[in-house]
């Protein structure tokens, strides 16, 4: 791999599951998902917990199946933080709170 494609991976830790290295196309994918997050959570009237965990869930197996693990004797410093999809819609609104997990550019 070369130093530019590793530098253009994204290091992903989903809450009691582990790192996972992601490129920028899964990366783009999980800010989507994110955003729809935060929509849901914004909306008091769509505030709707099956499409919050339906979302929740498509975020993490989104980093499973496109990401490459990193083994736990790696230690390498997360660029984003993912809670994993056992989370409540009231944790989830501190969690996902502005622009969510991932700042838009």
């Amino acid at each position: 791999m070369t130093k530019r494609e590793e530098s253009s991976n994204t290091i992903v830790r989903i809450m009691g599951q582990g790192q996972y290295k992601v490129n920028e196309e899964t990366v783009k994918k999980i800010n989507d998902i994110d955003n729809a997050i935060v929509q849901i959570l914004q909306n008091a009237d769509r505030s709707d917990d099956r499409e919050f965990k339906t979302k929740i869930a498509d975020l993490v197996q989104i980093i499973i199946s496109k990401g490459q693990i990193l083994d736990d004797k790696e230690i390498v410093e997360s660029d984003i933080i993912i809670p994993d999809s056992d989370i409540s819609i009231d944790e989830a609104k501190k969690v996902f709170d502005g622009e969510g997990i991932i700042p838009d550019p």
